[in-house]
C-alpha cells in the first residue's frame, strides 16, 4: 500500500498534474479507490468520504465498511481486498454483508451503484 494511502493523501498529487498519468490505470491498480478520490480531486470534486454533502443511507456505514466499500468498484475479488487492506477474508465478507443491507443493495454492482448515488464512492470518471 503506498504511503499516502492511510491518510488519503490528495493534495500533492492534484498539485503535480497527475490526471494524466493516473486515468489510464484507473482501473487496473490495487488502489483504484485512492486513484478515484485523486481524480475527483483534479477535476474539481470532493474525495470520497463520509463527510460528503449527499443524503446518507438508511444507517451510516462504519469507517471500515466505507473502506471496503471503495474497493468494490475495482476488479479486485475478496480475497485480493483482505490482502490489500490486511484482514481476514471473513472480515471483508463480514463488512460486505453489512454494507449490502445498509444500502439496500442485493450484489457488488447494486452496491456501487448506491453508493456513487450517495456519493460515498466517485463517479468513476463519469459527467
Amino acid at each position: 500500500m503506498p504511503a499516502s494511502a492511510p491518510v488519503r493523501m490528495i493534495l500533492p498529487f492534484a498539485m503535480t498534474g497527475a490526471r494524466e498519468l493516473l486515468e489510464p490505470v484507473q482501473q487496473r491498480t490495487s488502489h483504484a479507490a485512492l486513484v478515484s478520490d485523486i481524480l475527483d480531486a483534479v477535476r474539481g470534486g470532493a474525495p470520497g468520504g463520509p463527510d460528503r454533502s449527499a443524503p446518507g443511507p438508511a444507517e451510516e456505514l462504519s469507517p471500515s465498511e466505507l473502506r471496503i466499500l471503495r474497493y468494490l468498484p475495482t476488479n479486485l475479488t475478496r480475497p485480493e481486498i483482505a490482502a490489500e487492506l490486511s484482514v481476514s477474508l471473513n472480515t471483508v465478507n463480514t463488512h460486505v454483508r453489512r454494507i449490502y443491507a445498509k444500502l439496500g443493495a442485493g450484489d457488488r454492482s447494486a452496491a456501487v451503484q448506491r453508493g456513487r448515488e450517495l456519493r460515498l464512492l466517485s463517479n468513476g470518471g463519469r459527467a
